[in-house]
């Protein structure tokens, strides 16, 4: 993959990025999420809402085009599904 805008601001990243309890209760209620469900969380970054997610026993899979910031994504959670792809034509903005 080629080089996204990611890749440099990946230092420091999750300091400024936690996932919010308040944004985490929305987001779930607004899934209506099924434990028996498939979710992939596209464009995840470091993972922060991904593993929150996964959290309550639901199956998540994490995509990002930065290596970097699943790089990072991996260091807090190892063991996870995580994929470097990029989601389609609006992924073209992040290539330099």
């Amino acid at each position: 993959m080629g080089k996204y805008k990611y890749d440099k601001i990946k230092v420091g990243f999750n300091a400024t990025r936690k996932s919010d309890p308040y944004l985490m209760e929305v987001l779930f209620n607004f899934l209506a999420s099924k434990k028996d469900g498939f979710y992939l969380d596209i464009c995840c970054r470091t993972g922060n809402y991904t593993i929150s997610l996964a959290k309550r026993g639901y199956n998540f899979v994490g995509m990002d085009p930065s290596q970097k910031m699943l790089m990072e994504a991996k260091l807090i959670k190892s063991n996870f599904n995580w994929r470097q792809r990029c989601a389609g034509y609006s992924c073209r903005r992040w290539f330099y």
